[in-house]
C-alpha cells in the first residue's frame, strides 16, 4: 500500500493521534479539515498542503477568521519539515487566503468572490479535461460523454433534492 499521512487541521491544542503500520497518521483538532499527504505523489508536500487548505477555504469547510495550527504544530503533526509547512503557509498568504493576526496566529482571510470563481472554473476545466482524456482512451464518443455528463448532473441534482438542498 502507498504510504500516506492523514492529519486533520483543527484550531486547538487538543488532539488525538493514531499511527498504523501503513504509515498513516490521523490527527483530530477541534475544528475539522482533513489533510492527506502522500509521500509517493509527484506533487511536492508543500503543494499538497497548500491545495488542500485552499480547497477547504473555498468550499467553506474553513471559515474566515478560523485559526490554523502554528507552523511548528502542523509540521510536527504532519511529520514533515518546518520548511515544508512554512512554504505552504507563505504561498497561501501571498495568495491572500490566510494571514497572520497578532494574538491570534494564522487565520483564514475572507474569500474574494473573483478568486473563488476562478478556483471553481479551474477545477471544472481540470475535471472536464480528465473526462475527455479518459473518454478518448476508452473510445467513448462525444455524444456518449455528453450523456454521461447529463446523467451525472441529474444524479447530483436528485441527491440535493433528497437532502433538501434544492
Amino acid at each position: 500500500s502507498l504510504p500516506t499521512v492523514t492529519p486533520s487541521i483543527r484550531a486547538s491544542s487538543e488532539m488525538k493521534q493514531r499511527v498504523n503500520a501503513c504509515q498513516t497518521v490521523s490527527i483530530e483538532y477541534d475544528q475539522y479539515v482533513q489533510i492527506v499527504l502522500s509521500q509517493v505523489s509527484p506533487v511536492p508536500l508543500y503543494e499538497q498542503i497548500k491545495d488542500q487548505v485552499r480547497t477547504a477555504v473555498f468550499t467553506g469547510a474553513m471559515a474566515a477568521g478560523e485559526t490554523l495550527p502554528s507552523l511548528r504544530e502542523l509540521a510536527r503533526d504532519l511529520q514533515v519539515s518546518l520548511i515544508t509547512v512554512t512554504r505552504a503557509y507563505n504561498d497561501l498568504a501571498a495568495e491572500g487566503i490566510i494571514g497572520t493576526r497578532q494574538g491570534k496566529g494564522t487565520v483564514v482571510l475572507p474569500v474574494d468572490p473573483a478568486r473563488l470563481r476562478a478556483h471553481v472554473d479551474a477545477r471544472i476545466q481540470r475535471g472536464l479535461e480528465e473526462a475527455v482524456t479518459a473518454a478518448r482512451l476508452g473510445g467513448t464518443s462525444f455524444d456518449a460523454l455528453r450523456q454521461s455528463l447529463e446523467n451525472a448532473w441529474g444524479a447530483v441534482e436528485n441527491q440535493k433534492e433528497r437532502e433538501g438542498e434544492v
